[in-house]
């Protein structure tokens, strides 16, 4: 188990500094944005992206996640990845020119009935011509996933949100005034981005698949990329539809409850674009993680390692457990400040802190759900996914005309519980997950009582402060022994060797 935790580690650390500094660069362009455009554009942009969102997965079609798992299934049992691949490709494409017919035609009825404003509909063609690269790009980003080299598809996507960065800059300088022209700029952008992105990674992939086997051209790689990738896509539409329909209701319910237009998208896009990024911004490790677990998970289903499935789910979930609990202890007790110095906005450091306790949730999801995934529950977790975003949107339409914005941050909070506990109690089903009540109880306290301690300290900087906070936290969990010396023991193998 040590050769495969290490090169899970190794993998993921490289992983985790990549998408790192993506998220750093973004979250950088999305202050830059904001002091730009202000949160009202950014909002309405937010709320473009989302619905966008929803015609990028009826152009996925579910094929990343199939494209993994066919990918490792035929590694180990010396099927035909170029076959697997090339199937793929086919059938991303149709679904691609398909979605980008569908927002193209119906840009102009979706910007006046479901954002509110006209102006949006040229901005909603331009991001319709990236869908077709959208969609094959999937394809070679679950090949990548399925052959464990993910890094250069998250190498790719630096350069492509490098490249979507600057194109957004010069265009902005070029743009007419309004949100109209403002959203348009930073859809051109966006396609520009996705175009570079699908070119390199073809390129990546061409220059890789020659290393591999050919392996056997016989079987039905049709038949079988159309049984795994039709469920998820289906129910990858219904979630992502309801989500979006959700993201709809948030402005409008606001302008029912008293809001301006203006006002209710500066709202949300403080919310969603501006303090969620921040929130999930170290979130990058367990994205990693939860990634790489998958085929790593499927191997040993395959093999019938129900041993080896227990110790990795048990050892990624505490991880995350870990992780997540210092994140939201830093984010309560430094959130005010942290919002101040990211956005000189003291309404974001509010809601950071008014979100910091859903962290752990959020980000022990994550794991839970790239533990699903990997053995081959990941219909259970779309049907989760889907009571959970139905649930969303009845909550929305009730509480935010009657509450306003408190009403958003109730849902949140109920649907983002809702889902873990099902996804989590799902996992228990099916893997030994050894971590008891104490041992949530010992992380949790740790993490509280190290954000209360460092920020209680007159005259220590953010920065000093933030780093007082997690070495205490870690001090903490060696004292309470929620880190124990065999979990010392087996990182430093980890770290050392696979051997």
């Amino acid at each position: 188990m040590n050769e495969n935790a290490h090169k899970i580690f190794v993998n993921t650390l490289m992983l985790t500094s990549a998408t790192l500094v993506m998220r750093g660069v973004g979250l950088i362009f999305q202050v830059y944005l904001a002091g730009r455009i202000g949160a009202s554009a950014i909002g309405v942009y937010s709320l473009i992206m989302s619905v966008y969102t929803m015609f990028t997965t009826l152009g996925s079609g579910g094929i990343r996640f199939a494209v993994t798992r066919l990918t490792a299934a035929s590694l180990a049992e010396g099927g035909s990845v170029r076959r697997t691949v090339g199937s793929a490709l086919c059938y991303s494409l149709s679904f691609g020119l398909f979605s980008c017919a569908c927002l193209y035609f119906g840009g102009g009825f979706i910007a006046a009935r479901w954002i509110g404003s006209d102006g949006c509909a040229p901005a909603l063609r331009v991001l319709a011509l990236s869908l077709p690269f959208i969609s094959m790009s999937a394809v070679f980003g679950g090949y990548f996933t399925g052959v464990e080299r993910v890094i250069r598809s998250v190498c790719v996507n630096i350069l492509e949100q490098l490249s979507r960065i600057f194109t957004t800059v010069i265009l902005l300088g070029l743009a007419p005034a309004g949100i109209g022209g403002v959203c348009g700029a930073l859809a051109a952008a966006a396609i520009f981005g996705e175009a570079v992105s699908f070119t390199a990674l073809a390129v990546l992939y061409l220059i890789d698949v020659r290393r591999l086997p050919r392996g056997s051209g016989k079987g039905r790689y049709i038949r079988s990329l159309f049984g795994t990738a039709m469920p998820i896509a289906v129910s990858s539409y219904m979630r992502t539809g309801l989500n979006s329909l959700g993201h709809i209701l948030i402005p409008k319910g606001l302008q029912r409850s008293g809001a301006a237009f203006d006002a209710a998208f500066a709202s949300y896009g403080a919310i969603h674009g501006m303090a969620f990024p921040v929130l999930l911004f170290p979130s990058a490790l367990l994205t990693a993680l939860a990634e790489l677990v998958i085929p790593r998970l499927t191997s040993a289903q395959s093999r019938g390692g129900q041993r080896g499935i227990n110790y990795m789910a048990t050892r990624v979930i505490k991880i995350g457990l870990i992780f997540s609990v210092g994140v939201g202890g830093v984010m309560f007790f430094f959130g005010g400040p942290l919002g101040e110095a990211v956005y000189g906005e003291p309404q974001v450091g509010r809601y950071l802190r008014c979100f910091a306790p859903l962290v752990p949730v959020m980000y022990c999801d994550m794991i839970t759900d790239g533990c699903l995934k990997g053995l081959g529950q990941h219909m259970k977790a779309m049907v989760i996914n889907i009571a959970e975003a139905t649930l969303n949107v009845a909550l929305l339409y009730i509480l935010i005309p009657r509450w306003a914005i408190a009403g958003y941050g109730i849902s949140i909070y109920v649907c983002e519980s809702f889902n873990f506990a099902l996804s989590f109690g799902r996992l228990l089903r099916v893997a030994d997950v050894d971590i008891g009540l104490s041992d949530l109880a010992r992380i949790v306290i740790s993490g509280a009582l190290a954000g209360w301690l460092a920020s209680g300290v007159p005259g220590l900087g953010l920065a000093a402060g933030i780093i007082a906070a997690v070495l205490i936290y870690l001090a903490l969990l060696y004292a309470v022994r929620a880190i124990s010396k065999n979990d010392v023991t087996w990182f430093k193998g980890v770290v050392r060797s696979g051997n």
